[in-house]
C-alpha cells in the first residue's frame, strides 16, 4: 500500500524476515530475473487460491515475451504487470525504476480522512506521540477520540512491542469518566501487529479468540500449517469497557486490520465506516539477482469465527461511507454515526 524510496527499502531488506541467497551466481538475465520471480511465488506465496489465481498461466502469457535483449524499463514493466494483477497490499516490486503495487488505488479515497476535524475535536493539549497517536474530545460530547495514525515501530514484523504506544495507559485514565470512545483507524496502513494488540489489550474485558491464521510452510502447493488460534486479553493498569466505537475504512489494513478483529470479538465495541483493505500477509522479502527486491504474502488470515479476509477485507457492523460532498459540506458522517451508536 505504502511506497517507499529505493534506498530505505534496500536497508530495510537487511532486517526482514527471509532474504534469498545464491550458493552459485546465477545469470543476470531478464529471462532469469523472470524465472527466479516467478518461482518464489510458486513456492511461497499463500494466496493463489483464495485468490483465484492461475500462477502457471502468468508464466505461460511472460516467458515468451521476456527475451535476453529484453531492456531492464521493459522487465520492470512485466513484473510491475504482475504484481498489478495479484492486487495484494502485501505484494510490491522496489527497484531502481520505481516501486510496484497493487491495483487499488485510495489516493483519492474520501473515507480515508477525517473531515473537518475542528467541527468535532478539541485535541488533547500533551501529544507526546501525537505522529503515531492523538487523541482529544469530542466537541459539547463527554466522548473520547482516539485517533491511530499507525502501528509502525521499534520491531516491525516481529513480536517486540514499541513502548511509546503505552501511552494509550494515561488515555484510558484521562478518558475514565467519558460515556464512550470513539478510535479512528481509517488511516492506518498497519505495521507491527504486537503494537495493535497492546493497544486492543486495554479495550479487553476478557481472553477471547480473536484471528485465526495459516501459513505456507514449503515449497509444495499444500504444504500450509494447521490454522494457528490468536489470543486477546485485558493487559495495561485498566481497561474500558463503556460503549466503543471503531471507525475503519478501505485503507485499514495489515496490523491495524489485526486491531479491527481483536476488537470486533468485545461486547461493548461497534465497528462503523466501510470495509477493511483485507490483507495479513506477513511478507518476507526476496531479492533477484540484478538486486532488485520484492516482497509476497506467506500467511492467510481470518477473523475468529474463520472468515478469510485476505482481498476481502472485514465488514463493518454499520457501513457508512463519507462522500465527496461529505467533504465539501464538512460533514464527516462517518464519525457522527460513531457519536450517534455511543449516545444511544
Amino acid at each position: 500500500m505504502k511506497q517507499f524510496i529505493w534506498i530505505t527499502t534496500t536497508i530495510a531488506l537487511l532486517a526482514s524476515c527471509e532474504k534469498i541467497f545464491f550458493d552459485d551466481k546465477p545469470n543476470n538475465s531478464p529471462k532469469e530475473n523472470f524465472k527466479i520471480f516467478w518461482n518464489d511465488f510458486d513456492k511461497y506465496y499463500a494466496q493463489f487460491k483464495i485468490r483465484n489465481i492461475n500462477w502457471d498461466s502468468i508464466y505461460s502469457i511472460y516467458n515468451p515475451i521476456i527475451k535476453a535483449n529484453t531492456s531492464n524499463t521493459e522487465l520492470h514493466n512485466y513484473l510491475s504487470e504482475i504484481i498489478g494483477f495479484i492486487n495484494d497490499g502485501h505484494v510490491n516490486l522496489y527497484s531502481p525504476y520505481g516501486n510496484a503495487e497493487c491495483n487499488d488505488c485510495l489516493e483519492q479515497y474520501v473515507g480515508r480522512r477525517l473531515i473537518n476535524a475542528e467541527k468535532y475535536i478539541v485535541f488533547g493539549s500533551s501529544q507526546e506521540y501525537g505522529h503515531i497517536i492523538k487523541y482529544g474530545y469530542l466537541i459539547g460530547k463527554n466522548i473520547g477520540y482516539i485517533k491511530l495514525k499507525s502501528f509502525t515501530g521499534t520491531g516491525e514484523g516481529l513480536d517486540f512491542i514499541d513502548e511509546r504506544y503505552y501511552v494509550i495507559d494515561n488515555i484510558i485514565d484521562k478518558f475514565s469518566d467519558k460515556d464512550g470512545i470513539v478510535i479512528d483507524v481509517r488511516s492506518n496502513e498497519g505495521g507491527n501487529s504486537a503494537n495493535a494488540e497492546t493497544i486492543a489489550s486495554r479495550f479487553a474485558d476478557k481472553k477471547r479468540l480473536y484471528h485465526r491464521f495459516y501459513q505456507k510452510t514449503g515449497s509444495g502447493p499444500n504444504d500450509f500449517s494447521d490454522w494457528y488460534n490468536s489470543y486477546i486479553e485485558p493487559k495495561g493498569s485498566n481497561q474500558f469497557l463503556k460503549p466503543v466505537v471503531v471507525v475503519t475504512s478501505r485503507l485499514t489494513f495489515s496490523s491495524a486490520e489485526i486491531f479491527v478483529m481483536a476488537m470486533e470479538v468485545f461486547t461493548h465495541v461497534t465497528i462503523v465506516g466501510d470495509t477493511t483493505g483485507g490483507g495479513i500477509g506477513n511478507p518476507i522479502y526476496r531479492e533477484l539477482p540484478n538486486g532488485w527486491t520484492y516482497r509476497l504474502s506467506t500467511k492467510v488470515g481470518a477473523t475468529a469465527d474463520g472468515y478469510i479476509i485476505e482481498g476481502k477485507g472485514i465488514p463493518p457492523d454499520y457501513t457508512i461511507k463519507n462522500t465527496e460532498l461529505d467533504s465539501i459540506n464538512g460533514n464527516d458522517k462517518m464519525l457522527e454515526k460513531a457519536i450517534e451508536i455511543i449516545e444511544q
